[in-house]
């Protein structure tokens, strides 16, 4: 297969399309619902064909996991600025900041946004559920994994144990108030995120002190 360098014009033209491709969906997602939104009117609200939508989702449901692991791409040069700044410093600082972020993105707008939406049609759809989790909180759990497996703290540590750490990590962050959130009430402070964060570290380093 043929590549492209990042600042060939195809690249950037398939750049393009893509984040046409999931506005539109986003778009119609919240507005007509999972079950109401259709591939023929994403495809015409994002300008493409249908035949270049499907090249880039090949259903609903990995067109939904998508918009919600866009909130965790760090493809772009301004995002992996944030998360080379996010992964500099001392460890427990690195686990912390993550911990801060994964929180507030997590209470934003459009993931809980999106997150209504799942709730709302998990009957009809029960794979959507699994995708919108492994799309987000896998995510999360996997890319701190693929970084702690390179830290000193943990070459001693078997694969399946920091697997196990990570989950329990962003399991601490996860507290009552995101269902509050979900329900349209007032979450966490930020200072309450950061007291959780801080916990969460200091426990997780705790397992391999």
């Amino acid at each position: 297969m043929r590549q492209w360098s990042d600042n060939h014009p195809k690249v950037k033209l398939l750049t393009r399309k893509r984040a046409a491709i999931l506005d539109a969906a986003q778009e119609a997602f919240l507005q007509l619902g999972y079950e109401g939104a259709s591939m023929e009117g994403i495809a015409n609200a994002a300008g493409v064909s249908i035949m270049t939508l499907y090249r880039h989702a090949k259903c609903k449901e990995t067109l939904f996991a998508a918009i919600i692991a866009n909130v965790c791409d760090h493809s772009s040069e301004e995002k992996q600025a944030e998360l080379d700044e996010m992964m500099r410093g001392p460890l427990k600082d690195v686990l912390v900041r993550a911990g801060v972020v994964f929180q507030e993105k997590l209470a934003g707008p459009q993931i809980m946004s999106l997150l209504r939406v799942v709730i709302t049609e998990i009957r009809r759809f029960p794979n959507l559920a699994e995708a919108v989790y492994d799309a987000y909180f896998v995510a999360w759990s996997t890319n701190l994994d693929g970084f702690l497996a390179q830290k000193d703290e943990f070459k001693g540590v078997a694969p399946k144990t920091r697997k196990k750490l990570c989950e329990a990590f962003f399991s601490r962050l996860v507290g009552t108030d995101a269902i509050r959130v979900l329900l349209g009430m007032k979450g966490a402070s930020a200072a309450e995120r950061l007291e959780r964060a801080r916990v969460a570290a200091e426990e997780l380093l705790a397992e391999v002190g």
